[in-house]
C-alpha cells in the first residue's frame, strides 16, 4: 500500500508538477547576473573569486604578452644598474677589472663631507625654484596668450617651442658663445656703451645667473606646450555660460579657466623637479661646472668626479645618495600634491 506521503507518478496526460528542487535549480541566476547582482547590491567579491575573473578574462591574455618583456627590459636596464650601482659603492674601485678593496661606508662619507656636493644640491634646488616661479608661470601665461587656433597664435607657439627642440648640448654651446666676454654678443653690447665686458662664465655667481637663464630659455617652451594642451581641453560651453553669467576675461581666467588646468599645472611642475635633478649636459657645455665648482648640479658632479677622475666606487655612491633623494622628493610630492580628493 502506498503511503500518502510518496509523489505520485503521473498516469496518461496527467501533468507533470515540477519538484522543489527543480524549480529552484531554474530560478538560480547565471554567474554573469550574480555579478551584476554583487556590484548592483554594493557586494565586493574575495580575492579567489576576483583572481577567478580575471584569469579567465582579456586582461590575463594581455598580461602575459606584454607584462614579460617590459619586467625583462625594466630589470635589465633599470633594477640591475641601480643595484650594482650599489654594491660598488661600497668598493674602492677604478672600474677595471672585479671590484676587491671592500672599504664599507667610506665613499658615502666622503660623499656627504664633501662641500662641493652640498653647493651641487643647492644648484639643484636653485633651478627647481626658478623653474618653479619662473619658468612654469612665464609658460602658462603665454599659453592663455596664445591657445586659440589662429595663425598668429599657432606662429608664436612653434617659435617659443623652438629652443626645446635644440639639443642641450647645441644650446649650451650657443649660449656659450653669446656669454663670451671677446666676440659674444654680451661683448658687443658693452662696446656699444664704450664699457669692457665682463667675462659672465669666469665668474662665481654671474656663471650660475647665466645658467639659470639658459635653462628657463630652453625649457619653458615644453611647459608651455602643456599648457596650451590644457587650455585647449577646455569646453566652450564652460566659458560661453560664464560670459552670460557676465563674468568678464579676468574673472573667468581666475575662477574657472586656472582651476580646471591643475592638474596641468601639477604635471608641469613634476616635469620640471624631476628635469632639474637631472640637469646635467647644458651645465657641461655652458660653464662644465666652472668656475670653481659653482655650477655643478648633483649629476654633473658625479660625472666629473667619479667618471671622470675613476673614481667608480664614489661615484656610485653618488648616484646611491641621488636616487635616495629623488625617490624621497616624489613621495613628498605625490603626497602633497597628487593626493586623492576625499568624496564629499
Amino acid at each position: 500500500m502506498a503511503s500518502p506521503l510518496d509523489p505520485l507518478t503521473p498516469a496518461g496526460n496527467s501533468p507533470v508538477v515540477p519538484t522543489i528542487t527543480s524549480q529552484v535549480q531554474e530560478d538560480l541566476p547565471s554567474l554573469a547576473e550574480a555579478r551584476q547582482l554583487e556590484q548592483l547590491m554594493g557586494i565586493k567579491p574575495n580575492m579567489w573569486r576576483r583572481l577567478q575573473d580575471f584569469s579567465g578574462s582579456s586582461q590575463m591574455r594581455t598580461c602575459l604578452l606584454f607584462l614579460p618583456p617590459a619586467l625583462l627590459l625594466f630589470t635589465l636596464f633599470v633594477t640591475w644598474p641601480v643595484v650594482e650601482a650599489a654594491y660598488y659603492s661600497f668598493f674602492n674601485w677604478n672600474g677595471y677589472g672585479a671590484p676587491s678593496k671592500w672599504v664599507g661606508l667610506d665613499n658615502f662619507m666622503r660623499v656627504w663631507n664633501d662641500p662641493i656636493f652640498f653647493h651641487s644640491l643647492f644648484n639643484n634646488l636653485l633651478i627647481i625654484l626658478v623653474s618653479a616661479c619662473i619658468q612654469v608661470p612665464v609658460a602658462l601665461a603665454l599659453a592663455l596668450m596664445i591657445s586659440d587656433k589662429s595663425r598668429s597664435s599657432v606662429v608664436f607657439r612653434a617659435v617659443f617651442f623652438l629652443p626645446y627642440i635644440l639639443g642641450e648640448i647645441v644650446a649650451g654651446l650657443i649660449w656659450r658663445y653669446m656669454y663670451d666676454g671677446n666676440y659674444g654678443l654680451v661683448a658687443v653690447v658693452y662696446r656699444w656703451f664704450g664699457q669692457e665686458a665682463p667675462q659672465v662664465l669666469a665668474t662665481q655667481g654671474w656663471a650660475t645667473a647665466a645658467l639659470l637663464v639658459v635653462i628657463v630659455w630652453k625649457y619653458f617652451g615644453f611647459h608651455m606646450a602643456l599648457f596650451v594642451a590644457g587650455r585647449q581641453g577646455i569646453g566652450d560651453e564652460v566659458l560661453e555660460a560664464a560670459k552670460i553669467d557676465g563674468a568678464n576675461r579676468w574673472q573667468t581666467t581666475l575662477n574657472i579657466i586656472l582651476p580646471l588646468m591643475r592638474p596641468v599645472a601639477v604635471l608641469a611642475l613634476f616635469f620640471s623637479i624631476l628635469g632639474s635633478l637631472q640637469a646635467f649636459a647644458i651645465i657641461v657645455a655652458l660653464t662644465d661646472g666652472g668656475p670653481s665648482n659653482s655650477t655643478h648640479s648633483a649629476v654633473s658632479y658625479l660625472y666629473n668626479f667619479g667618471i671622470k677622475r675613476m673614481r667608480v666606487g664614489f661615484g656610485s655612491a653618488i648616484g646611491v645618495s641621488l636616487f635616495v633623494i629623488c625617490v624621497l622628493l616624489m613621495v613628498i610630492y605625490k603626497r602633497i600634491f597628487m593626493r586623492p580628493k576625499e568624496g564629499r
